[in-house]
């Protein structure tokens, strides 16, 4: 073969560009101008122009289309090749899928199939029952509706294709792909891929009390309680032993790690996927996730649909990117929903990992004290974030799983930490424990969120197999067993929080536990050790940037903690139910309980401490009261109140027993704790408490300006009803009044002058 390669090399400038293309195997080859009968496409690059040699018997069976880009998310659709006299049509049909119904088209719903593509045959179509066509203008001249938010536009004259590789089931294709992007014209590289579709799998029917994607990602509404007809995503597990309880899979869940990992980061990616093999024991199969560690990774591997990788993503170098986590790309079978591949994008930077982790457990793990963090810490964060994308590989959806449930007692015990963690899922984004006490004396490594109970509780319910033989009313009566220990085990509980936080189980960013009040008391106890600790910690950095960056985080985190409690106000716990189960989904929190979180976010939302919002080492960052975070965070707080959701949700409230007067108390003692100085002997106004009072007024006033035209009840959840309209105008009433009998009695000019400027613009409504 070196021979005919040397010979053919010496008379290439005779014989024009090479003709090369790649084996089903991978090995190069000199194609001939007759084609070779093959199982699936194969392709020849002849100069610039790719064509595809499709076998006849491939002709209206459906595979996949995919194309990677710059983007993390995969494009892909099923396609059908289809002859129609001396023309291949390349066609998007509807899909059918295994759970009873049909996935319509995006471009109209009525069509049957669409036409993407029209291919005349080229002359030597036929010969060996293959039939040629050139697919050139596919990839490089025509913009293609992969889904509804796809818009491109080409710089053909900058695109190309750089080659093509062969396998046994599939075709990868590389070109770069010439378009505009902010103006400019830019080639940037693009895969893509055809490969073959597998028979279905037996398909596990979507629930809408499970945390699970469908088949098409964003295809449910999923803040609906409601159980769409669908297949869950999920990868294609099958015991090699069925008739053993714990058995290896035939085919292993198998991720790759990519060289571009930094060699001392590897085992603490790997251990975070590995987090949840105990969860798929739990389902029934041993050894069901298998990372492999390669020294090499060709870009071919990497784009085949065969070939999960874990990619570790460059902008965290790039100046100016702040990036701050990962994601993850699934290439579904939408017939069936499983999940054929699926790429974890790595992008958090170190930094950012340090920082979140520095606000929150600084003063419970002494290795986080000083920047940067050793590599043992720095690859435990690294884990954490592994392990969260990897439950997306699997078919999880990032929400809230079992939150507000776990007991607040027991944040600082070891025991429960060891086994249960501080939070029942690592898909939560509950982040590190803050409410652990450093007297509490904790192993740091039980800071962590890991691969919890409720993460192996829905592997359990999503991929365990049932019995041969096992009629289909046995399998769904075994998996309604599972869902139903939700009613006894709250923490197995699962929400979805897209629309509105209901209540404390749909909150993110802190340590949700059964007592949101308590559990931010003493997380705030860290905070002010974090801001206590903070100017030592960037001693020998080269300027105040992050000093002023850690400051802003541990702001905006004391903003994230008044936020969780201000969730009680007008909250409801949360479990979803089917029809036959007792019971209401939506309970409203007690009373007593409202009243006691509102206090606590009137007391110190809006009257900050001092070691927060005047720290020892603000001069160095401060010159003026421009930007000021604090005031940001309390006018976000104050709007938050008043959310026509909450308002809504009051409204209800009040027809429950035991809440007939929830809401003009709550609106009530919002106004009166936010207008405090009116009341009593106080004769000062303080800057940030004017600046909350001037905009409450100025906030309220443009509510009750507001035309709401809806009429349609579901285009309603942003609009003020009239009810709610008359009462926020009688509380700006009753102000107008309590501060017109303050100006009698108050003297200083600064204080009547801001009196009175709340009351001219409460006047406006007169």
């Amino acid at each position: 073969m070196k021979y005919i390669l040397c010979i053919y090399l010496m008379f290439q400038p005779i014989l024009g560009s090479p003709l090369a293309t790649i084996n089903r195997h991978g090995d190069p080859w000199l194609f001939s101008e007759t084609s070779v009968q093959s199982d699936f496409l194969t392709t020849l690059l002849r100069d610039g122009e790719l064509y595809l040699n499709i076998p006849e018997h491939l002709l209206e069976r459906p595979m996949l289309f995919v194309r990677y880009d710059q983007s993390y998310r995969r494009k892909y659709i099923q396609v059908i090749w289809s002859l129609e006299g001396n023309k291949i049509l390349l066609k998007v049909p509807r899909v059918h899928s295994t759970s009873g119904i049909i996935l319509p088209l995006k471009q109209m719903r009525s069509l049957k199939e669409n036409i993407l593509a029209i291919f005349p045959m080229e002359d030597n179509s036929g010969e060996s029952g293959e039939i040629r066509i050139n697919i050139t203008g596919l990839l490089l001249d025509q913009v293609i509706d992969w889904d509804a938010n796809f818009k491109e536009s080409l710089v053909s004259k900058i695109s190309l294709v750089e080659g093509a590789k062969d396998y046994e089931d599939e075709v990868v294709i590389k070109t770069r792909r010439g378009v505009v992007h902010n103006g400019s014209k830019v080639a940037v590289p693009v895969f893509y891929g055809f490969c073959t579709l597998p028979e279905p799998m037996k398909a596990r029917a979507y629930d809408y009390r499970m945390g699970f994607y469908d088949e098409q990602l964003g295809g449910i509404d999923h803040d609906n309680a409601k159980n769409s007809i669908a297949n869950i995503s999920r990868w294609r597990l099958e015991k090699k032993y069925p008739d053993h309880g714990l058995s290896v899979p035939i085919n292993p869940i198998t991720f790759v790690l990519s060289p571009e990992i930094p060699e001392k980061w590897r085992p603490y990616i790997k251990a975070g996927i590995e987090e949840w093999l105990p969860a798929f024991e739990e389902a029934g199969f041993q050894q069901a996730v298998v990372v492999k560690d390669l020294d090499s990774l060709s870009e071919w591997q990497a784009h085949s649909i065969r070939t999960s990788v874990v990619h570790w993503t460059d902008a965290k170098y790039l100046r100016g990117f702040d990036v701050a986590g990962g994601t993850v790309s699934n290439i579904v079978d939408e017939r069936s929903g499983e999940i054929l591949k699926s790429d974890i994008h790595l992008g958090s930077s170190l930094e950012n990992r340090e920082d979140s982790y520095f606000i929150r457990c600084a003063p419970l793990d002494h290795r986080a004290r000083s920047f940067p963090f050793p590599d043992e810490l720095s690859g435990e964060l690294f884990q954490v974030l592994a392990a969260h994308e990897t439950g997306h590989a699997f078919g999880l959806m990032d929400s809230n799983y079992g939150e507000f449930s776990y007991p607040y007692e027991k944040m600082g015990d070891s025991v429960w930490l060891k086994e249960m963690g501080h939070s029942p899922s690592v898909m939560n984004y509950t982040r590190a424990n803050t409410v652990v006490q450093p007297e509490d004396s904790i192993n740091p490594i039980l800071l962590h969120p890991k691969v919890g109970p409720m993460d192996r509780y829905q592997i359990r319910w999503a991929y365990s197999e049932f019995p041969m033989g096992w009629s289909k009313l046995e399998e769904q009566t075994a998996l309604e067993r599972i869902v139903l220990l939700q009613d006894s085990i709250p923490w197995y509980r699962y929400n979805n929080s897209k629309f509105e936080i209901i209540g404390p189980a749909a909150s993110d960013e802190v340590v949700e536990t059964d007592d949101p009040v308590k559990g931010t008391q003493k997380a705030l106890m860290n905070l002010q050790r974090v801001v206590e600790l903070l100017s030592d910690a960037v001693k020998g950095q080269r300027d105040n940037g992050r000093l002023e960056h850690l400051y802003m985080m541990t702001l905006e985190l004391w903003y994230k903690h008044m936020r969780h409690v201000l969730s009680m106000v007008g909250g409801y716990d949360i479990q979803y139910k089917s029809i036959d189960q007792p019971g209401n989904m939506y309970t409203p929190v007690p009373w007593d309980l409202q009243v006691e979180a509102l206090d606590y976010v009137l007391d110190n939302a809006f009257n900050p401490p001092d070691w927060l919002i005047n720290p020892e080492f603000l001069p160095k960052l401060k010159y003026s009261s421009y930007p000021d975070k604090m005031a940001e965070f309390q006018q976000r707080l104050v709007m938050e109140l008043v959310r026509t959701q909450r308002l809504k949700r009051f409204e209800y409230l009040e027809t429950l027993e035991g809440y007939s007067d929830s809401y003009h108390l709550f609106l009530v003692k919002t106004q009166k704790q936010l207008f405090e100085e009116l009341y009593g002997n106080q004769n000062k106004v303080e800057r940030g408490r004017a600046e909350i009072q001037l905009f409450y007024i100025d906030y309220l006033m443009a509510i009750l300006g507001r035309k709401e035209e809806n009429i349609y009840a579901q285009e309603k959840a942003f609009d003020y009803s009239g009810y709610s309209k008359g009462l926020l105008f009688g509380q700006l009433e009753l102000l107008g009044h309590d501060i017109e009998n303050k100006l009698i009695v108050v003297k200083d000019e600064k204080v009547r002058g801001h009196w009175k400027l709340c009351l001219s613009k409460l006047e406006k409504m007169r």
